[in-house]
């Protein structure tokens, strides 16, 4: 009984992993910062609406497109988790956690009313926040390319903290572009691999 579990737990890991090979969620994530970026330069009052929106709206396409792509070359189609709650739960107290972490850095910079600080801090929020959801993706799929980015995405907010001035927001927006350049590559790159190494399933009805 335990070895049937075990089987039914592993086939539905590889499946999970070969859900995540394609290179699309890079590709929307890097379409996704780029967006943010360009509209926290316009108007960075309109950023969280923005964000929402494509992060809503745009995950249909996505998945539009890995029913048209993916799925016929992994026979299996479902990708989310069962514990949808657990999980946004789980994400809502990340983001706090990371709100809560940029804000002590605030603190430490010069105090929570300066508003210069919490500019230069901005990347450092963006990086954490960032780094958590590519953490998650690692785990659930197990491709180490996933925590590479979210170690990228952790390191470069803090660099930009360290060394920004605080007088625009400059630094979370070359944050979020320095970001999606690599994904975008390498989203590219994984979907073009991932076409070429899995072939359209035939059912074989013979």
């Amino acid at each position: 009984m335990m070895s049937g579990n075990s089987g039914i737990d592993d086939l539905s890991r590889r499946a999970r992993t070969a859900g995540y090979a394609d290179g699309l969620l890079e590709i929307f994530a890097a379409t996704v910062l780029l967006v943010i970026a360009l509209g926290w330069a316009a108007n960075p009052g309109f950023v969280g609406i923005l964000a929402a929106f494509i992060v809503l709206y745009g995950w249909k396409a996505v998945d539009r497109v890995k029913q048209r792509i993916t799925y016929p070359r992994i026979g299996y189609s479902r990708e989310r988790p069962d514990d949808d709650d657990n999980t946004a739960r789980g994400m809502l107290l990340f983001l706090g956690g990371a709100f809560a972490a940029t804000a002590l850095l605030v603190w430490i910079g010069g105090g929570l009313t300066e508003a210069a600080q919490w500019r230069r801090a901005a990347p450092v929020l963006s990086g954490i926040s960032l780094a958590g959801g590519f953490w998650y993706a690692a785990r659930s799929s197990g491709l180490i390319r996933f925590r590479l980015i979210a170690v990228l995405s952790l390191f470069g907010g803090l660099a930009l903290w360290i060394w920004g001035s605080g007088d625009s927001y400059s630094g979370v927006i070359w944050h979020l572009v320095g970001l999606a350049i690599p994904l975008a590559a390498l989203g590219a790159w994984s979907l073009r691999r991932f076409v070429s190494t899995h072939p359209v399933r035939v059912d074989d009805d013979g």
